[in-house]
């Protein structure tokens, strides 16, 4: 993976372990969504999870990943001191997850917002509150997110207009019974 980006169908909201998890993996985000929901305890999953959730999801994923026990510091300390260039870390830091990569010895930072760099971020002075899981590389790459396409010319088929002033060159020209209706 040369750089973070957010799944194709990754959706905005109280989610940033299940997006995490998606763009750590190359999974879609509403795979991954299921499997969090089917692991979770209460009546209805809003998107949240938890730190011993989201290693039972990397495991049923049989995602690479090895846990790191880090002493109390910033998401920021962390990216400048323990962070390797080129290597993927889903870090949780206080009541959030977010993935952390060094590309060029600049970190950045993905979460459910989009990619940012770490000078950019917004948490990047929260405290790390679990083991930092250090992320090998996925198994699928992520999908790039759908481009709009063109419209489409109909075939053979083309409408009339009651306004022929509007619209020219529009062939075939006005009926004789629209034009009456004025």
């Amino acid at each position: 993976m040369e750089h973070l980006q957010l799944p194709a169908d990754a959706k905005r909201g109280p989610n940033c372990g299940v997006t995490a998890i998606a763009a750590a993996t190359g999974e879609s985000f509403e795979r991954v969504w299921a499997l969090c929901a089917a692991r979770n305890t209460r009546k209805r999953f809003r998107g949240g999870t938890v730190h011993n959730q989201r290693v039972e999801v990397l495991e049923h994923l049989q995602a690479d990943f090895q846990p790191m026990q880090m002493p109390r510091m910033t998401l920021d300390k962390f990216c400048n001191w323990y962070a390797d260039d080129d290597t993927t870390y889903m870090v949780t830091t206080t009541g959030h997850v977010q993935l952390v990569r060094i590309i060029d010895s600049e970190p950045f930072v993905l979460d459910q917002t989009g990619c940012k760099p770490l000078s950019e971020y917004w948490g990047r002075r929260k405290y790390i509150s679990r083991d930092v899981l250090k992320m090998g590389e996925p198994k699928r790459k992520p999908a790039a997110a759908p481009q709009p396409t063109p419209p489409q010319p109909t075939s053979g088929l083309t409408h009339t207009s009651l306004f022929p002033a509007l619209f020219i060159e529009q062939q075939p020209a006005q009926s004789a019974q629209q034009l009456n209706l004025f």
